[in-house]
């Protein structure tokens, strides 16, 4: 009979946990016209950043406040507190979100009254937009245009972008299914991983791993305390240079694919199964330089705490479906 009870009132406690804490929540919202090549800013201390592609030359704002509390007063006074401006010049559209009243330390029991924020954004075909977040992630769908995307802490993810990404956190990672522009990526600590990447790129990890899936406009990669994974697929051009400070380096390459090679470990050895014909070092040594069917881009790849593998990989990305 004891153990029920405890049991009911560890149910029961777990109920209450689940209920949604009341909330009060206001969306504002303001449309405004785009000429082609105008840009979208969204710079804010804190909130979720979401940007969605217009079928017109309509921006489509939508800034959504949400305060934990039932109580209406103490929520009007906070919101009042919030310095939110959404404005339009010059063929550019601005949002901008501060509260210094959130901008001092809060105590665990304060937190309830820090203000939840999340922009919504629909804009043009070929505009640009440059995002700015201290606290909270960055989410671009599907976009013509180019991206400028920060965060202190949280996600940028990039869905299907036809233009150009600069993307950076401190804290937390970047995600990039496709670009068809150059891409540029700088992780404090946290992750990068990548899709298919068509233009030149340059990606940095302080501390963690890069993935790239296919590199076909050259890359620069290093991971300062990290394992780095490109993919090289027939096809790919530009030079390409890949460093891992304290992990493992992992190219995965087409069979067909031709480059120059120079590979090399400080600590580890270079593994490969495919057929280079080899000028210096070799497989299982710490360097190995040569060439892979006949010659092509110049391909440097250097592991100072790790191993380098030479990976044989076909299942890439069929690029007549992405051009």
């Amino acid at each position: 009979m004891v153990l029920r009870r405890i049991l009911f009132s560890v149910i029961l406690g777990l109920g209450v946990k689940l209920t949604p804490a009341a909330a009060v929540e206001r969306t504002f919202k303001q449309n405004f016209e785009l000429a082609p090549g105008g840009t979208v800013a969204v710079d804010t201390y804190r909130g979720g950043i979401l940007i969605e592609e217009a079928k017109d030359r309509q921006v489509r704002t939508e800034v959504r406040v949400e305060l934990a509390t039932e109580d209406e007063d103490e929520a009007a006074k906070a919101i009042e507190a919030l310095k939110l401006d959404v404005s339009a010049t010059d063929n550019e559209v601005r949002l901008r979100a501060r509260n210094p009243r959130e901008s001092r330390v809060l105590f665990a029991w304060e937190e309830k009254k820090r203000i939840e924020l999340t922009f919504r954004i629909a804009v043009p075909k070929g505009a640009t937009v440059v995002l700015s977040t201290l606290d909270g992630s960055v989410t671009v769908g599907n976009l013509s245009g180019n991206v400028d995307a920060r965060t202190r802490a949280g996600r940028i993810f990039c869905r299907k972008i036809d233009g150009s990404i600069k993307a950076m956190v401190e804290t937390g990672e970047i995600v990039i299914s496709r670009c068809t522009g150059t891409t540029e990526a700088t992780v404090q600590s946290g992750t990068i991983r990548a899709g298919t990447l068509f233009g030149a790129t340059k990606l940095r990890n302080d501390s963690g791993d890069i993935e790239v899936l296919s590199a076909l406009g050259g890359i620069e990669a290093k991971a300062a305390a990290g394992d780095v994974s490109v993919g090289l697929q027939k096809g790919f051009l530009g030079e390409t240079k890949i460093e891992a400070d304290g992990g493992n380096v992992v190219l995965q390459i087409e069979p067909t694919v031709p480059m120059n090679l120079q590979a090399s470990a400080t600590w580890g050895r270079v593994a490969t199964t495919l057929p280079f014909a080899v000028s210096a070092g070799g497989p299982g040594k710490r360097s190995l330089s040569g060439t892979l069917n006949g010659g092509g881009p110049r391909v440097r790849v250097h592991a100072s705490g790790g191993h380098v593998s030479l990976v044989s990989h076909q299942l890439f990305f069929d690029l007549a479906e992405g051009s």
